[in-house]
């Protein structure tokens, strides 16, 4: 532990003793504050929070850790002093965990002078502090990631550009692969899939103030394997010809051991749904005490099968992950008695005649139109909910709001689907006991207040409504 942290002082002190620190120190700052005021990303939304400054944060950390670490390892190959650091009494893991320390609190240092933002945010506003910690959370382990790899391929070769483009390809390749308009091109098992091993989808699940075991599982992982990579590099680097061929296959064999240990970590923590914690004000990532009651009530199974098509409009399509998360917490939290099921019907014609036979949940026709062409796409959007023989459905209607930002911005996002599930599921819970009476199981009385004008005073046609409501809450006494 003592030489790791004299190797990495030393490397501080070279970082801060030449203008690299500085000049990173003062491109993040410069970049982050630019992103952050630039055009309607803080100002014209309204909203005290600091989303816009970790929106491009995946891709600004590809080329700073790039550029940070494709010196500290090819230039002591070219320089000729790595021989040295190799034959000093010092453990290879306290010389590599040396430099990465070094070029993590770098990182630290950058990122803690932007906390004067979130700061003047919470005094413009109420500020949910929870997605600030997630998000200076993920920034720091997405830049361990950046910076093991820039580690590993800076220890690869004596050129600090190839050390600089190489680790810059190989962490874009890592960030793209689950990126938005990537996974749009494929249907949702791929799509997921591609999330799965992507950095830029586990960077905006913490950010949004949800600490997952499974995330932070992920980038540790990863940012060991690379680390484990580069000490085999720099291991046989000093291997002379004719040496010792068991150490050398031992060598092989651990590394190998630990990187397959380390993939294999991730499906292993995928079967772990439980193990998060959501930070944000009023816990809007974890389901209701209500929601659980009405799960708790369950005696026969239930049944919630999504309906969701490969193609579909391009703004439903970041949706249907939001959505499958929210079923799979009902199914952690239901147990045995909740069912879930994920459904392309036009990939299984059987389930898309039973769905439009009996529970008439047909396809949609969406329009969708780029700069070349336009386009029209049948897809389905639709949640079913069957409890014995009683049954809901939801639709896009259901589910979504639509806000318009521009004349041709739209943004599409989720309503509360947690509220429209668990008001489906008690109703289909009290269909079911009730035999289609919502009053059969009622405990308490039941009153209605209406705060509603005399209609005289009410403009058309909200007399005419008044009238019908009268009359069917007189009918529903």
């Amino acid at each position: 532990m003592a030489e790791m942290w004299r190797m990495a002082r030393r490397e501080l002190s070279a970082f801060f003793g030449s203008p690299v620190a500085y000049l990173f120190i003062g491109v993040f700052l410069a970049v982050s504050l630019f992103v952050f005021f630039w055009g309607e990303a803080f100002f014209a939304r309204n909203i005290a929070d600091v989303r816009p400054l970790f929106e491009w944060m995946p891709l600004l950390l590809v080329f700073l850790s790039a550029a940070l670490t494709m010196r500290l390892w090819s230039e002591e190959r070219r320089a000729g002093t790595l021989e040295n650091l190799l034959t000093l009494p010092v453990p290879l893991v306290s010389l590599v965990l040396g430099k990465f320390l070094a070029a993590w609190a770098l990182v630290a240092v950058a990122l803690a002078l932007t906390l004067p933002l979130p700061i003047t945010a919470s005094l413009l506003g109420p500020l949910d502090w929870g997605p600030v910690f997630g998000a200076y959370l993920a920034t720091l382990l997405l830049a361990a990631v950046y910076l093991a790899i820039g580690l590993f391929v800076s220890a690869r070769t004596d050129n600090p550009m190839v050390a600089l483009i190489g680790t810059t390809l190989i962490s874009a390749l890592l960030y793209l692969i689950g990126a938005e308009p990537l996974t749009r091109l494929f249907g949702h098992e791929a799509g997921e899939f591609l999330r799965f091993i992507g950095t830029g989808a586990r960077f905006e699940s913490i950010t949004r103030g949800v600490i997952d075991a499974r995330d932070l599982g992920y980038y540790l992982s990863l940012t060991a394997i690379f680390l484990t990579l580069t000490m085999l590099s720099l291991e046989r680097l000093r291997w002379a010809e004719g040496g010792n061929p068991r150490q050398h296959r031992r060598w092989l064999l651990v590394s190998a051991l630990i990187v397959a240990n380390l993939l294999a970590l991730n499906p292993w923590l995928g079967q772990i749904k439980g193990a998060r914690v959501d930070l944000t004000a009023g816990q809007i990532y974890s389901l209701s005490s209500t929601t659980r009651d009405s799960l708790a009530q369950l005696q026969e199974p239930l049944l919630i099968r999504g309906y969701f098509s490969a193609q579909t409009h391009p703004l439903l399509a970041p949706l249907v992950p939001q959505l499958r998360d929210l079923l799979r917490e009902l199914q952690i939290a239901g147990g045995d008695r909740v069912r879930v099921e994920f459904v392309d019907p036009q990939r299984a014609p059987e389930l898309e005649r039973e769905a439009g036979e009996q529970y008439g949940i047909r396809p949609v026709a969406f329009q969708t139109a780029s700069k070349y062409q336009a386009a029209v796409v049948n897809s389905y959007f639709d949640i079913l909910v069957k409890y014995g023989d009683q049954y809901e459905r939801l639709g896009f209607q259901d589910l979504i709001e639509v806000k318009v930002r521009g004349e041709t911005d739209l943004d599409v996002r989720l309503r509360n689907p947690e509220y429209d599930l668990a008001r489906t599921i008690k109703k289909v819970l009290q269909g079911y006991r009730g035999g289609d009476n919502p009053f059969a199981n009622l405990d308490q009385p039941v009153r209605f207040e209406g705060y509603i004008s005399a209609p005289e005073r009410l403009p058309e046609p909200l007399p005419a409504l008044r009238a019908e409501l009268e009359a069917l809450l007189a009918e529903l006494e």
